[in-house]
């Protein structure tokens, strides 16, 4: 996530879109239903909240008590409570995705008439900013797009085509952005960001910001969330790491003030979070890492926030630099996970211990040694 106070908010945005929803005891399954059920004031159409919802999906989770998650043909993930529910119907035939001109033809019926679509050969751009902002950040979409499967494909994964099209909205400006994000995420979250990938939704949200070279960065960031979502490397309210995923966005990130469009490649040294690191280490407690990995609390506490997100990228770093193997292995077995199946603390620690097959002790003192010589 990205923020105009980088990178406290992030935290509270992360908690705010990976936490929002409850579902006790889910059993996953994937019948295609259609569900009519009571929306509420987050559910917007041309700024308008649509009372009710019908929607045809995959039901990917059910709870005992009726409560269900369901994935629509634009991606969507709806979280529908029991007492939302009034009718259901189940079908027989399989979940169609939209392609991406149904998709454009459906943000526009979303969204109100000063909006226009700009389609790249990979994304969705709805705006109502002017086009050759719009093209810029369409490019920096596009070239993330190619490396990133280049990126995997070099170590072996071969990812697969996003199932649903990547739409990204794009605002004229913060006050636009602020009344959007604000039905979407909330008053105080919006107000403390300048963009979002929004799980359920499966969309970006941004604005055009002034000086777009000094948001680069942040903006690829967020598209690498969304990307990681869409082709397999990570599932969608699965027990995600925060680490993990924040990690990685960091690790794709970094920076390029040599190239034209300030970013060129992935994996370079991110000297915003090195610096933050070595700020960290002299403090840094024995039982860090285990802490890092065990939940997301540090990540989402303002108090601990930054130092979490630095060491995130550090590990992040060192694993993909020593261990790809293992880290490529660890990510497919995350990747695995059933929508809300949480592990236990214990549980992720195993994992990663299992995965790099080394205690986390011996773990992290070559993390802090290889880090130490990092430049």
């Amino acid at each position: 996530m990205f923020s105009n106070q980088s990178p406290l908010p992030s935290a509270v945005l992360c908690a705010a879109l990976f936490g929002v929803i409850v579902l006790t005891d889910p059993a996953p399954i994937s019948a295609v239903e259609t569900v009519t059920f009571k929306s509420d004031e987050t559910d917007l159409v041309n700024g308008v909240p649509r009372p009710t919802r019908t929607v045809t999906g995959e039901i990917l989770v059910e709870a005992q008590d009726g409560g269900l998650m369901l994935q629509s043909d634009d991606g969507r993930i709806w979280t529908i409570q029991p007492e939302q529910v009034t009718d259901r119907k189940t079908t027989d035939r399989s979940l169609q995705p939209l392609s991406d001109e149904e998709m454009a033809d459906r943000m526009m019926q979303e969204l109100p008439n000063s909006f226009s679509v700009f389609r790249t050969g990979h994304y969705v751009i709805v705006h109502n900013t002017n086009d050759d902002y719009v093209r810029q950040v369409g490019a920096l979409f596009e070239q993330l797009y190619k490396n990133f499967y280049a990126f995997w494909k070099n170590q072996g994964w071969k990812l697969p085509e996003p199932r649903f099209p990547l739409v990204a909205l794009v605002m004229a400006n913060r006050e636009d952005f602020l009344k959007h994000a604000s039905a979407e995420v909330g008053d105080q979250t919006a107000q403390m960001v300048i963009g979002y990938y929004h799980l359920s939704s499966n969309r970006m949200t941004m604005f055009n910001m002034p000086n777009l070279e000094r948001n680069i960065a942040t903006i690829i960031h967020e598209a690498t969330h969304q990307l990681a979502y869409n082709c397999g490397v990570q599932r969608r309210f699965a027990d995600n790491p925060m680490w993990v995923s924040e990690g990685l966005a960091m690790y794709f990130e970094s920076p390029d003030f040599k190239s034209a469009l300030n970013w060129r490649g992935i994996g370079r040294v991110n000297q915003v979070n090195l610096k933050r690191w070595r700020d960290y280490l002299p403090r840094r407690p024995e039982d860090s890492l285990a802490t890092l990995l065990s939940n997301d609390q540090r990540l989402q506490n303002s108090e601990s926030a930054s130092d979490a997100y630095a060491e995130s990228w550090a590990l992040t770093y060192f694993l993909i630099r020593t261990q790809r193997e293992e880290y490529v292995k660890y990510l497919k077995q995350l990747s695995e996970g059933k929508p809300m199946a949480e592990q236990s603390a214990r549980e992720r620690i195993k994992l990663f211990e299992s995965t790099f097959e080394k205690p986390l002790g011996e773990l992290d003192q070559r993390f802090v040694h290889y880090m130490n010589r990092v430049r």
